[in-house]
């Protein structure tokens, strides 16, 4: 059997899709019992491009968000899919569940409605799987669609997407910035937050955050976020809480606070990779 040549898709960046179907290779994948519903919004990335899934399974109380990033092939072939971040709601193995391999795949347009393939897919136990998606006109994304993708790039240590998060005017408070007061420090205004979080990526070679739990605040249009974090610098994860004040699919103020302090890893000796979800 042949292999196919694929080009990257072009013209994809800003668009935003919904799911409809789904097929194995040998036959229609029922996701719909499940209470399946998944909303793709695409990014171009320099070369390549980031598919970022908000995905619900109904029946299971499950919502995660899956950043998937598709790169042109070193050599004429198909495409590279590789998953970049997993975040789940609620943290647990079964929402979790198994996170794809770099694959083999394709992105195309089928007149009006868009194709992703994936090669030996955990959809389809080890088959090849198609997504089928029509156009959605693009809206604000929800409060906890926000929030998980706060997690998401934060484990990918992606400062830009972070900020992008944030209106032009929003503000960080965090507490690791020593303060004449003993306040939080508090960063205003997009570039401030991009420049800290490019900062504190900078001092760690990776990073897992997961959700512990998610819930409304006290107020309107607020979300109180518990945290697990993790990196070659801790010898267990750090518990942390934050507080979000969003409107109009943007995030005004964030204020990051600790639950406990740091227990650091001896020297030479730093922990394994933790995965986030």
């Amino acid at each position: 059997m042949s292999r196919r040549i694929v080009d990257m898709p072009t013209g994809l960046g800003g668009t935003q899709w919904r799911w409809i179907e789904a097929h194995c290779t040998e036959g229609p994948l029922d996701l719909a019992s499940r209470g399946f519903s998944q909303e793709l919004r695409i990014e171009q990335d320099g070369e390549s491009i980031l598919l970022t899934y908000d995905q619900t399974f109904a029946n299971e109380e499950c919502s995660q968000t899956v950043v998937q990033r598709v790169s042109p092939p070193e050599q004429p072939g198909e495409l590279r899919m590789e998953e970049v971040a997993r975040v789940t709601v609620p943290s647990t193995e079964a929402c979790f569940g198994r996170p794809e391999q770099p694959r083999p795949g394709e992105v195309r347009r089928s007149g009006q409605l868009l194709e992703v393939l994936v090669q030996r897919s955990n959809w389809c136990n080890g088959f090849e799987v198609r997504m089928v998606y029509a156009p959605a006109t693009p809206d604000e994304l929800e409060n906890a669609e926000i929030v998980r993708r706060w997690v998401a790039h934060y484990g990918r240590g992606d400062a830009e997407r972070i900020a992008r998060l944030f209106a032009e005017t929003g503000s960080l408070l965090e507490p690791f910035t020593e303060t004449q007061t003993g306040d939080p420090y508090r960063h205003d205004g997009r570039e401030a937050v991009r420049t800290w979080f490019a900062e504190t990526f900078a001092t760690a070679p990776w990073r897992a955050m997961r959700i512990v739990s998610m819930q409304p605040g006290e107020q309107p249009n607020t979300m109180v976020v518990e945290w697990e974090y993790m990196d070659p610098r801790l010898a267990e994860p750090l518990r942390g809480r934050s507080r979000f004040t969003l409107a109009a699919g943007e995030i005004f103020e964030a204020q990051l606070e600790l639950l406990g302090a740091p227990v650091l890893a001896p020297e030479g000796g730093a922990a394994a990779p933790a995965t986030s979800g």
